[in-house]
């Protein structure tokens, strides 16, 4: 079969599993009509498209994902986009290494933040019940750099709003948690994960401090001993 065609959805479908008796261990096809991208045909039948490129002099390929995951106008669609960065003499590739290497918020969280706070902090267990109930949840699986203010607000709003299963939070219970991500900023921030802490843009909420205090009955017989005592000047 030609090795160059016009692909679509049909047409990958249809696209035969690479020769089991092949040397190679995929088929490789090439779309006519986008330079660079490629379908390549496993010898289970597995098919998936990627794209070859030279940067600098070096050949460079980034898989794009499996068929039919990701169809042919979607393969088209991230190869025109990685085009555009190379015209811009940027490498995809390159760029996309550096992103891997960057810790998601959870990542960071255990692997960097609670070992330093286990030295330095005695109420560390109280940031692990906040951030595994309150944090992980959420946005545990961002990239650190792809944290933003609205993902920190969108945690405080969250805890200050009543649910079908709890009432809202205190005021106080959502400025713990968020304490928690300012301080996890401020290291990102030191290590040169992030250039910003995100979390510090979100204010604290206002905490009621006022204390209720009631008396047992021995105090109070003595508040009632002092009144009566209490002579009032003219």
């Amino acid at each position: 079969m030609s090795k160059k065609f016009n692909p679509t959805n049909d047409r990958i479908r249809s696209l035969p599993a690479n020769d089991k008796s092949s040397s190679s261990t995929e088929l490789e096809v090439t779309d006519t009509e986008l330079t660079g991208l490629k379908c390549l045909s496993g010898k289970s039948g597995n098919k998936r498209f990627l794209l070859r490129y030279t940067f600098n002099g070096r050949k460079r390929s980034i898989n794009l994902g499996r068929f039919p995951d990701i169809d042919v106008a979607a393969a088209r669609k991230a190869i025109r986009s990685y085009r555009a960065m190379l015209a811009k003499g940027r490498d995809p590739k390159g760029e996309q290494e550096v992103q891997q290497q960057i810790p998601t918020v959870s990542e960071f969280f255990w692997h960097t933040f609670l070992p330093l706070q286990k030295k330095h902090k005695k109420t560390w267990k109280s940031d692990i019940e906040r951030f595994k109930l309150h944090i992980e949840p959420l946005i545990g699986h961002l990239r650190y750099t792809d944290l933003k203010t609205t993902h920190v607000q969108q945690i405080q709003l969250k805890l200050n709003e009543p649910t079908k299963d709890r009432p809202a939070y205190a005021n106080a219970t959502c400025n713990r948690v968020l304490a928690v991500l300012k301080s996890m900023g401020q290291f990102a921030v030191r290590f040169d994960i992030v250039p910003v802490n995100e979390a510090m843009k979100i204010k604290l909420l206002k905490e009621d401090n006022v204390r209720t205090r009631f008396l047992d009955a021995g105090k109070m017989k003595a508040l009632i001993r002092e009144a009566l005592a209490y002579k009032r000047t003219p």
